[in-house]
């Protein structure tokens, strides 16, 4: 007899749909930086001029602010996995 087993959906935890969220901005913020650079770049090539300045500055401000994201982030989940060691009984 054969048993077919339905393929079961597992929820995704709390922490990993916390994860998930920051993975997602986090990647889809250098993406477009990446396509606006790029498309700047391009521009600059075909009019024979430096690239722009504002484009730069956009690029210097959001990789800061990437980095205090994640910073953040990573910080946060040290502070809660501290909080949830603390509340745990010494094992002996």
């Amino acid at each position: 007899m054969i048993q077919i087993k339905k393929l079961r959906k597992e929820k995704m935890s709390r922490n990993e749909m916390k994860d998930w969220i920051v993975m997602t901005l986090s990647f889809g913020t250098v993406l477009l930086l990446f396509i606006i650079t790029i498309g700047d770049f391009w521009i600059a090539m075909q009019d024979n001029r430096p690239p722009s300045k504002d484009v730069i500055n956009l690029l210097s401000m959001a990789v800061t602010g990437i980095v205090g994201i994640i910073a953040g982030f990573i910080s946060g989940k040290n502070a809660a996995d501290q909080a949830k060691a603390a509340q745990q009984p010494p094992t002996k």
